[in-house]
């Protein structure tokens, strides 16, 4: 332990680009530890879209600590806690159980959206410019931005385009990211041939079969069926289900083609009867989501001022249910590497240090969960149900909870909590000296990479 200096974040101008749970989160934090953030995002008007997610601990840690679960939750209409997903065959046989600690909280993807504006609105700090797209950025920290919001298009000049300067831009902007093109960030985006259809249910809904080994089973029940069409999975909200499921089966495939939700309810309904009803208890084909799973891997996270959170970083498949889980880490981890950093390369290396490979783990594993759930030949299938889910059963431990989670809930807390008290000796405007254990360990972790980029024009 040793005295180390660390940078005044509110001496920081920030331009944070995409608003969903990453990209706020990281506003909403960044301008509670004392920076002035720009938030821009190419949608001007927020919508009641997406499906839902589930919050695992990791997740809800970030968002407790920064005091919006109370408005999550609300009156009953928000998130709904559930212990996770038992994992069942086509006819109902459990081939695992959702270990101990797995507790999630459903939510739908608007509902959390909402909450998080609502806050970054009320932040004194943020300026929020929505309708107002990325076209450039350099590691020099200047960008060039497209107005087309309904400000901007009351200029002589329609969508102008303006410059500005920040000390750091931060791309939370998803898979396509318009950041990570800027920049050199050796990054790989892989098709992964894998497509998933997602919607919300309406009502309660029919109960779900197959779950304790009882016929059938109340509607509060979360479960995912890997059947010969793939999976299918039903997780309860405070209003119906929120519903997942393959979209790679021919009849499946076509009937989506076709815009016809009753084809597609009839071709699941083929491989795994409580399907068809959860599908028609979708309001319209429109509500009925499709996205190709797309996974994208950097091998530098930041490059001079740009750097990278979420999906722009590390978008993966779906199957753990960590894409938005890990985006929050990012938000917490990133923030904390900065507090505790003598310079803002430090900051950035210690934080790509920190996350990159633990996501990577869980990444390279949801990817792999994806791989064997579309395996439709009937011995490949079991082979995997009858022999590879037993044996994965017994060797699941707290240790890869751990993993999955990537940090811990605690640690997660106190970085968030930390972050939003004001340092008593930043507010002559200077760094100044403190006393940090985890500063010391981030020194020692980036001076190699600091030795290995000497020749690199350093960030502030």
């Amino acid at each position: 332990m040793r005295l180390y200096v660390t940078m005044n974040l509110s001496t920081f101008r920030i331009l944070v680009v995409g608003a969903a749970a990453g990209g706020a989160s990281t506003a909403l934090l960044l301008a509670r530890a004392g920076a002035q953030v720009t938030l821009i995002d190419r949608v001007a008007e927020f919508r009641a879209v997406g499906a839902g997610l589930s919050l695992a601990a990791n997740g809800r840690a970030v968002l407790e600590a920064l005091g919006l679960w109370p408005a999550l939750i609300g009156d009953g209409s928000g998130a709904r806690a559930i212990r996770g997903a038992r994992l069942i065959d086509q006819v109902g046989r459990t081939l695992m159980t959702p270990p101990d600690g797995a507790e999630l909280a459903v939510v739908t993807r608007a509902r959390l959206q909402e909450v998080l504006l609502d806050a970054v609105m009320a932040e004194p700090r943020i300026t929020c410019r929505f309708g107002v797209s990325l076209e450039r950025a350099g590691p020099d920290g200047i960008v060039t931005l497209h107005d087309d919001s309904e400000e901007g298009r009351k200029h002589p000049i329609p969508a102008p385009l303006t410059m500005d300067a920040f000390d750091l831009v931060i791309g939370a902007d998803g898979v396509h990211s318009q950041v990570r093109a800027c920049g050199n960030f050796g990054a790989q985006v892989t098709d992964t041939g894998i497509t998933y259809l997602r919607a919300l249910t309406t009502g309660t809904g029919p109960g779900i079969p197959g779950v304790g080994g009882r016929s059938s089973e109340s509607a509060s029940d979360a479960v995912e069926a890997w059947t010969p069409a793939g999976l299918f999975g039903a997780l309860p909200t405070s209003e119906g289900h929120y519903i997942y499921g393959s979209a790679d089966a021919p009849d499946v495939r076509e009937a989506i083609v076709q815009r016809d939700l009753e084809g597609v309810a009839r071709a699941w309904g083929l491989a795994w009867r409580p399907a068809a009803a959860l599908l028609r208890a979708v309001d319209t084909i429109e509500s009925l989501l499709v996205n190709r799973v797309l996974h994208v891997n950097c091998t530098r996270w930041h490059d001079g001022r740009l750097v990278l959170l979420g999906d722009a970083a590390h978008a993966m498949a779906p199957n753990l249910g960590q894409g938005a889980n890990s985006a929050l880490v990012d938000a917490a981890v990133l923030v904390d590497a900065l507090r505790h950093a003598a310079t803002l390369e430090e900051g950035l290396i210690a934080y790509t240090v920190r996350r990159r490979e633990a996501v990577g783990r869980v990444a390279r594993s949801s990817a792999a969960l994806g791989w064997l759930a579309e395996r439709r030949h009937v011995v490949a299938r079991f082979l995997r149900d009858r022999l590879l889910w037993p044996i994965a059963a017994r060797l699941t431990t707290s240790r890869q909870l751990n993993q999955l989670l990537q940090e811990s809930p605690e640690v997660l807390r106190r970085m968030v909590t930390e972050a939003m008290q004001q340092h008593p000796n930043h507010e002559a405007g200077q760094g100044a000296p403190v006393l940090d254990a985890r500063a010391d360990r981030a020194a020692s972790m980036v001076r190699s990479h600091l030795a290995a980029s000497a020749g690199r024009p350093q960030a502030r």
